[in-house]
């Protein structure tokens, strides 16, 4: 008989002398409570930057560089709701784990961790994964409600309206930081900085927030369920859609900024040529906001404008000829103009089988998907079915959710994605069996690592019912090939064959953010940035909410207050010592 396992038992007498050996500043007392092919992920604890170390030699190296300058005390186990000792499968490993948070001060501030137990080969509980993550810069806590919207009535000399409107004139005059992009990702920038008291300006060449999801193609819903892509500080309600049709999502963006009182300039573009000034620590920045240059000098500039911004449109020969219409997948509006017509759609990820799907359903003459490269495709609800049941369950806190996840390394899910495939492919052979008879070519990425890594690092496709109608016919499909030249009505592909067109949409994907970027920056500033984008040697996101290779970037509330004075916008060096607060 199987004993049952004790969690709280397990996670104490773990806690107990990992705890002790943090605060002794023992390396190596540490590291002999890890697996030997355990993980470490580090955001801000031990460096201004974010690291994952994989196995006992990585992790002793890096703890005895960083451990001591950290001044890690006060390790208190977490028995929160949700947050408590408990048993949780690892499913890649068909294992059970004992997780385990903690809570902790170190030099800059409270910290918190999460980690996940699995017994070695003597049976002891070592740590498989630990997330350790800073929460807050000490003496310069994050707020918890709306900043200067507290109620003053009856106070004397206060005035909550009119404090308000001189905070707002003096973020528009003086921001500290100029985010470039006004969808998700820089709205929730700006109001995470708002919450840490950093005055950002956002800046949206739309005439509205939302737009660059309301000009896109009307089927369009994300593709995961609505609890993965939930906005911060501001859950979606509860009878909101499982999947979040394109619409309902630019609308929320557009209140949520209102909501979050963020400060942001619509019809507003960058002018190219930004100047850094090293003696002032700051940009030389114009705007033209509504057709009128506006001079600005923030200290950072945010680039959130997305790694779909610029759409990529390969040039073929002899367009001049082609008769009918061309057009980029995200200049797509509805098949009403197309039908009656012969399509091609060139590209086969989730842009193309969503436009596909959408003419073969709405009145298309033909539709034909080429594709030049095998496509790593899954099915939406086997994606989605962890997300339910292990990764957002309803009954979790998003935060709480959130953070869980981050513990569990990319590094590590792709190792174990590219050893564990099998299981994804018997899932989901119905779905590879209907798209192949199509003529789909299929992998799972050029390493095997599966559909979510190749999310982070490419592109992937889901399939919503696209493989249907390729097994049927309704959708042709052209498969390694690609377009070579235009004719009048057709286009010329490199084997020789030609595909009838009146309609050719390029479902090619889009160019990189440090190559858009490029156009705004001079040649000097880009040389110094690094990839953006994709993982790193340790797995982590390259360059997204790190250093970047250049000042004026991260980590802004640090160098705000003066604990980086000589950053240079690299990643911090590993034998520099951390200042102390």
């Amino acid at each position: 008989m199987v004993q049952a396992l004790d969690a709280y038992r397990v996670a104490t007498e773990w806690l107990a002398p990992f705890g002790d050996a943090l605060s002794r500043n023992d390396a190596v007392a540490a590291t002999e409570l890890f697996l030997p092919d355990g993980w470490l992920r580090d955001v801000l604890v031990f460096t201004w930057d974010f690291r994952a170390l994989a196995g006992r030699e990585k992790i002793l190296s890096y703890l005895s560089d960083f451990l001591t300058p950290s001044g890690i005390t006060y390790i208190q186990l977490d028995e929160r709701l949700h947050l408590a000792p408990r048993e949780s499968p690892v499913p890649q490993l068909n294992v059970i784990a004992v997780e385990v948070a903690f809570t902790f001060q170190c030099a800059r501030g409270p910290g918190r961790a999460y980690a996940r137990l699995l017994p070695d080969e003597g049976a002891q509980f070592k740590a498989f994964t630990l997330l350790m993550e800073l929460k807050d810069l000490r003496g310069h806590e994050e707020k918890s409600t709306l900043v200067l919207r507290d109620d003053v009535t009856g106070v004397l000399g206060r005035d909550m309206q009119r404090e308000f409107t001189e905070w707002l004139q003096e973020v528009e005059t003086k921001p500290h930081v100029l985010i470039v992009g006004g969808a998700q990702t820089g709205l929730q920038v700006a109001a995470q900085f708002k919450q840490m008291d950093i005055p950002a300006l956002v800046i949206e060449r739309c005439e509205r927030v939302g737009d660059n999801w309301r000009k896109r193609y009307p089927s369009l819903t994300l593709h995961t369920i609505s609890r993965h892509h939930s906005m911060l500080f501001q859950p979606f309600p509860t009878n909101w859609p499982e999947f979040t049709p394109r619409d309902k999502f630019a609308d929320w963006l557009e209140q949520y900024a209102h909501t979050q009182d963020l400060v942001v300039w619509t019809s507003t573009e960058m002018k190219p040529g930004p100047v850094y000034d090293f003696e002032k620590k700051e940009w030389v920045v114009t705007v033209v906001r509504e057709g009128q240059e506006v001079k600005l000098h923030p200290a950072h500039i945010v680039f959130a404008n997305g790694t779909l911004s610029r759409p990529r449109i390969p040039q073929i020969p002899d367009s001049a000829l082609f008769e009918g219409t061309t057009l980029h997948s995200s200049e797509y509006t509805g098949a009403d103009p197309f039908v009656g017509k012969r399509v091609v759609v060139i590209g086969a990820g989730n842009s193309s089988i969503d436009i596909c799907q959408n003419l073969a359903l709405n009145g298309a003459a033909s539709v034909t998907m080429v594709q030049r490269s095998p496509t790593c495709v899954l099915s939406r609800e086997y994606v989605c079915e962890p997300l339910r049941k292990y990764t957002y369950p309803e009954e979790i806190p998003v935060p709480i959710a959130d953070f869980k996840w981050a513990s569990f390394p990319l590094g590590l899910l792709k190792k174990l994605s590219i050893a564990d495939q099998q299981p994804a492919l018997d899932a989901n052979r119905e779905l590879h069996e209907k798209l192949r008879k199509g003529g789909i070519r299929l992998n799972m990425g050029d390493e095997g690592q599966g559909l979510y890594l190749l999310a982070q690092e490419k592109l992937a496709g889901l399939d919503k019912g696209g493989a249907d109608l390729i097994a049927d016919g309704r959708i042709t499909v052209k498969s390694g090939v690609s377009p070579q030249s235009f004719k009048e009505r057709a286009l010329v592909m490199n084997d020789g064959s030609e595909l009838g067109a009146d309609v050719v949409v390029f479902a090619t994907g889009y160019h990189k953010i440090r190559e858009v970027n490029a156009e705004l920056l001079s040649e000097e500033v880009v040389q110094q940035l690094d990839e953006v984008f994709g993982l790193d040697e340790e797995g982590e996101m390259r360059a997204g909410y790190r250093p970047c290779g250049y000042p004026g970037a991260m980590q802004i509330k640090a160098i705000q207050l003066g604990l980086l004075p000589n950053y240079e916008g690299k990643r911090p060096a590993r034998d520099v010592n951390l200042k102390k607060l």
